[in-house]
């Protein structure tokens, strides 16, 4: 018996979006540092895929798009050395969970004002990020 599954075909554009290369994989494992600018892009634009979905009434995309801005606060979250000589990763821990609890409240309300809030502080530190790798010569101006 053979069957169509429509769900599996509809999934498949989402998924495309994050097919694995090893080649990929390697170069970023070489550059953390790009992979944390790379993991705060991904967290800007799902927000915002978030807030289009809200204005939409598209519920359960915006529920999809919200879950990926949590996975990727963890994946930026796990990339945190905590020490005395590194007081920076206690600040942006907070910055994380602030914009994590912004990122639940999101999920019932009418208004975009969390969602904005959440998508507010990543871009700022995305921007800051990108930034300091430029400056540092760790990523050149046109990347």
């Amino acid at each position: 018996m053979t069957t169509n599954n429509p769900i599996s075909k509809a999934q498949a554009p989402l998924l495309k979006e994050y097919q694995r290369s090893q080649e990929t994989e390697h170069q970023l494992a070489e550059n953390p540092r790009k992979t944390v600018l790379l993991l705060l892009q991904g967290a800007v634009d799902k927000g915002n895929l978030a807030k289009v979905c809200h204005q939409s009434n598209a519920l359960v995309e915006k529920g999809f798009h919200l879950g990926r801005m949590t996975t990727i606060l963890d994946a930026l979250r796990d990339r945190l050395q905590f020490s005395k000589e590194t007081p920076l990763a206690f600040d942006l821990e907070e910055l994380y969970r602030y914009a994590d609890q912004c990122i639940q409240e999101s999920v019932f309300e009418k208004e975009t004002f969390y969602l904005d809030s959440a998508v507010e502080i990543l871009t700022e530190l995305r921007d800051a990020w990108l930034e300091m790798m430029q400056q540092t010569g760790q990523l050149s101006d046109n990347a």
